[in-house]
């Protein structure tokens, strides 16, 4: 059976933590864990978004979910690799039914 959402990704918001010292670093904080589909986009995407000086390398289809927000990022693992996506724009609604999202990412 085809599989609408084969891969999983992590959704990670950064978050100050406190390093013993008085001061804080920052570091990735897992928010949201949901199934995707992650789509590389077609190489005329590619061309526009290079000439937009937006640069852009994946398409994140994925069910709704609310909260998600520009500032995080994406965890995806892939084989044996972990691969970290950048969004690149707000969540956009497939359809206008409500139902699967997507944002445009570039790889970090």
């Amino acid at each position: 059976m085809f599989d609408e959402f084969p891969h999983n990704i992590i959704f990670q918001e950064e978050q100050p933590i406190p390093d013993g010292g008085g001061g804080h670093k920052k570091t990735w904080i897992d928010v949201l864990e949901t199934e995707a589909f992650v789509c590389p986009i077609s190489s005329r995407e590619f061309y526009l978004a290079q000439q937009a000086n937006t640069p852009i390398d994946y398409n994140v289809f994925y069910p709704y979910q609310a909260g998600v927000k520009p500032s995080m990022r994406i965890k995806w693992v892939e084989g044996h690799m972990d691969k970290y996506l950048s969004i690149k724009s707000k969540p956009i609604d497939q359809g206008g039914q409500g139902e699967i999202l997507m944002i445009k990412c570039v790889e970090s």
